[in-house]
């Protein structure tokens, strides 16, 4: 199997040979660039889990590897593995990697491809959620009336929020277009009553979430929908007023107005 390395990230070909990248250049005032090239042997080894393996539609594949830097004097052998004479060229670009080599990167090799490591990253304020965001997608018309309205309690309100947040300059997208907003940002909103049958203890509550997609600083392949903002409200709510409909509109202002907070700076 042959192994590549270039710069921090391996880069594995089923083979037994790796060359390495350039190293840190010199003083700048030598107008002649330098290279450095070092070998590596890796150690592939594939395990085959299921039915009908190998090669079966149920059989998968588990892959683990091991390499040692490869102490070798016989280094024109090499260079001819990769198709070159003798290290010719030393200072352009390596051999075009192997079709079927897989890629594996050191824990750094986030922050060398990101430009920043970003579990070094300042925890940003929590209004920072909201910038940048000109559409999302909303569905209030399946909320339950409440005792005193009709039918229509939902689809009204959703007419409320789709036009406020006009007015704010964030535009509802329906689901089937969702996907074709950056992080796909849902605003949902929960809204339950207490039993009808019992009026004298009659109670409501209003909680909404944003959801976003976000990456796990510690594992940026990891990619979830996850609330990155909230607001609550209801009928034992201090200084609460009004309706049922009056809750639910509260929750409309006050993510409009961190919204505007947010990209205002």
């Amino acid at each position: 199997m042959t192994v590549w390395w270039r710069g921090f990230c391996f880069a594995l070909i089923g083979g037994v040979l790796l060359t390495t990248g350039t190293a840190p250049r010199a003083d700048m005032s030598v107008a002649t660039a330098s290279a450095q090239d070092r070998f590596w042997i890796m150690w592939e080894r594939v395990d085959f889990v299921g039915r009908h393996c190998p090669g079966g539609a149920q059989c998968q594949k588990r892959r683990s590897y091991s390499s040692r830097p490869l102490d070798t004097s016989n280094t024109g052998f090499i260079y001819r593995l990769f198709g070159l004479r003798d290290g010719a060229n030393r200072t352009g670009s390596l051999p075009r990697d192997h079709p079927e080599a897989p890629v594996i990167c050191q824990k750094n090799q986030a922050a060398l491809g990101l430009g920043f490591d970003p579990r070094a990253l300042p925890r940003s304020e929590k209004g920072e959620v909201l910038r940048g965001i000109s559409q999302l997608h909303l569905d209030l018309t399946t909320l339950k009336p409440p005792p005193g309205f009709d039918a229509r309690f939902g689809g009204r309100l959703h007419k409320a929020f789709v036009a406020r947040l006009s007015d704010a300059g964030i535009q509802v997208v329906p689901k089937d277009q969702l996907h074709l907003v950056p992080g796909q940002p849902t605003l949902n909103l929960y809204f339950s009553f207490s039993d009808l049958d019992d009026l004298c203890k009659y109670e409501y509550s209003v909680f909404a979430s944003l959801t976003q997609e976000v990456l796990l600083t510690r594992d940026l392949r990891i990619k979830v929908a996850a609330g990155v903002w909230s607001h609550s409200t209801g009928s034992t709510a201090k200084g609460h007023q009004g309706t049922e409909a009056d809750a639910i509109l509260r929750v409309l202002e006050a993510f409009v107005r961190d919204h505007q907070q947010a990209n205002a700076r």
